[in-house]
């Protein structure tokens, strides 16, 4: 049959390929399908359809016979209604008409044509090779059960090792059989502390001697008169500390420099002016932080800052160091 070599062909080209008297052809793009159920992935084609309504002659068909059998339009109509004639008389006997590239055609009891694509046909070029396939899906916790599992982990207590009872009691009476075993090794040590604390405390005690007299005369008893101790003479020493002096911790800084000498230049311009300028360390890129005068309080500097901004150094800045 001349039509269904060219039917198949034009499809691949053509969205709509019309067979006059008969029908016609349409193929429609159906895009990737994933069936949520059975988790097959189908690639993208171009499904085959049949409209019996589509009869009138759009050319296409009877353009491609005339090219490839080399007869006129005129002879390719013409052996396109002798086909078609044929095709007709073979459905209406019941008979099934299949088309090569395309699928096959059968008339119901009510006249009507059905048509049933090719199994396994797919005209679209850009998914040629790709197949259906189908993957087992992936098995996730929900978030329960992740939630439970991050809880359960977190209760979980660490086990603590326990020192054994006799470490315990060696913690314990080690110090004292220690100070102990020293006191006996170490005894004239006690006996000379003794002495030493006895010669903190001097006692008074005065010395009375009594003579012989006669038994008549009663013995005079010498007045005791306590001794005075001598007062002691402490001398203080008055220390004279002179005022901690605070170090500059805030430096109004006029310029920063990457040559340490350009840096000194600078300093030594500025002492020349009757500035207190020095060099206040570099920053972290390494640039020489040039002063014009340090303070230890923050209020005196930003009074100075100020003063500096509105004459000669626009630009000065309050440096903090710690």
């Amino acid at each position: 049959m001349i039509l269904e070599k060219h039917i198949s062909n034009l499809l691949s080209v053509h969205d709509c390929v019309i067979v006059p008297g008969l029908g016609g052809f349409i193929a429609n793009y159906v895009p990737a399908v994933i069936h949520p159920v059975n988790h097959t992935f189908t690639p993208p084609s171009r499904k085959l359809a049949f409209n019996a309504r589509l009869r009138n002659n759009d050319g296409i068909l009877a353009n491609a016979v005339a090219a490839g059998s080399g007869m006129s339009y005129a002879e390719a109509i013409r052996q396109i209604d002798s086909e078609v004639n044929a095709l007709l008389a073979q459905l209406a006997g019941g008979h099934t008409l299949t088309i090569a590239g395309a699928g096959t055609l059968t008339a119901g009891d009510d006249g009507l044509l059905r048509f049933t694509p090719e199994a396994g046909l797919n005209l679209l070029d850009d998914a040629f090779g790709l197949t259906s396939f189908t993957l087992q899906p992936v098995s996730r916790d929900n978030l329960e059960t992740r939630i439970s599992r991050k809880l359960a982990a977190s209760k979980a207590v660490k086990p603590v090792r326990k020192l054994p009872s006799t470490l315990k009691w060696a913690a314990v009476l080690l110090p004292v059989a220690a100070v102990t075993l020293w006191g006996v090794l170490n005894t004239g040590a006690f006996n000379k502390l003794e002495t030493s604390y006895a010669t903190l405390f001097p006692t008074n005690t005065a010395t009375i001697t009594l003579s012989e007299t006669p038994a008549s005369a009663p013995a005079e008893i010498p007045e005791l008169i306590p001794a005075s101790p001598e007062p002691e003479i402490v001398e203080a020493e008055e220390a004279i500390q002179a005022a901690p002096v605070r170090e500059n911790t805030f430096f109004i800084i006029t310029g920063a420099f990457g040559v340490e000498e350009n840096a000194n230049n600078l300093v030594r311009n500025l002492q020349s002016k009757g500035y207190d300028a020095s060099i206040a360390g570099q920053n972290n890129q390494g640039l020489y932080r040039v002063s014009l005068q340090g303070f230890s309080n923050r209020e005196e500097a930003l009074i100075r800052l100020e003063e500096l901004r509105n004459s000669d150094f626009p630009g000065a800045w309050l440096l903090t160091r710690r």
